[in-house]
């Protein structure tokens, strides 16, 4: 696996100082940051104070802890959320890739939850970071109350042609990245400075273009907490029926949502996933799920 993740290291300079500089000019709500030792080395943590239950958020590829600005307003009265830039993207974590296939993903966020005095916690992830969260729930299930995911990798195969698509997009310049956007946000309405800063991080960064590996059914059926999924009809860069399949199939009692007309981006979902993680976060918590009540996801 290719670990230099930038192009050049006043790439990496460029697109860490933009990084900064977005963080230091949102004013809605006050956060801490933090950088948090682990054995795949420093990972920057974005940390809003609270008393509620742990919420980690992971963000997808191509991205990082920014990504949760916009909506992290609807989640802080009822959780202590901390915000994760994944080691190797495009965030302020060291910027080296950990090896997918191995237990190496779960170990990191293991290691991170450690570091922030977290036993457990409730996860709210995208696409790539919801495989993150998966390793983690189904490597060490007692870490992760419950998981709520705005597309997931890992469920079925990527679409290899659009991983084609994609890197033959990045080479035709200005033009190219715009056809790859329309292709990604498909309807959805994206701000011009979100553009803006994917065009730059894509000038300077080199995305992940390996397939994320399959999680088996074994290790799905391992999944004993409340799973929530959302997925696009028309999301070119994962099997959204198929995934859908596989959690009906696997995970009779999760709740399972593929949206029409949709693409791979997802941004209208977050209060539904704040309310099923604060209700399943809190019947786990009361020992409810251990004592016999089932866990019943709404109609809809």
């Amino acid at each position: 696996m290719k670990t230099t993740v930038y192009k050049s290291e006043e790439g990496r300079r460029i697109v860490e100082d933009r990084c900064r500089d977005i963080l230091e000019s949102f004013g809605t709500l006050p956060f801490r940051q933090r950088f948090v030792p682990t054995p795949f080395g420093s990972t920057h943590v974005l940390e809003f104070g609270g008393t509620g239950t742990p919420l980690v958020m992971l963000h997808g590829s191509i991205s990082n802890s920014a990504v949760w600005l916009g909506v992290v307003r609807d989640f802080v009265d009822r959780f202590s959320v901390y915000c994760l830039d994944i080691p190797g993207e495009p965030g302020l974590s060291e910027p080296r890739r950990m090896a997918l296939s191995g237990e190496e993903p779960a170990r990191w966020l293991v290691s991170v939850m450690d570091g922030l005095g977290i036993p457990a916690a409730a996860f709210l992830a995208m696409s790539m970071g919801s495989w993150y969260a998966l390793k983690l729930a189904v490597t060490e299930p007692g870490r992760v109350l419950a998981l709520s995911m705005i597309t997931a990798g890992g469920l079925a195969r990527q679409r290899l042609g659009f991983l084609f698509r994609a890197a033959v997009c990045l080479m035709l310049g200005g033009w190219g990245k715009k056809k790859l956007s329309r292709m990604v946000y498909h309807r959805a309405e994206v701000p011009p400075e979100v553009l803006e800063y994917q065009d730059l991080v894509t000038s300077h960064f080199n995305p992940l273009m390996e397939p994320l590996p399959l999680l088996s059914d074994e290790e799905l059926r391992r999944l004993a907490m409340p799973v929530q999924y959302f997925g696009g009809d028309r999301d070119v860069l994962l099997d959204t029926a198929r995934s859908a399949r596989r959690l009906r199939e696997l995970l009779p009692r999760a709740e399972v949502h593929v949206l029409e007309d949709t693409g791979h981006v997802i941004v209208d979902r977050f209060i539904e996933a704040r309310d099923f993680l604060a209700k399943s976060a809190a019947a786990h918590l009361r020992g409810s799920t251990s004592s016999g009540e089932t866990y019943r996801p709404p109609k809809g």
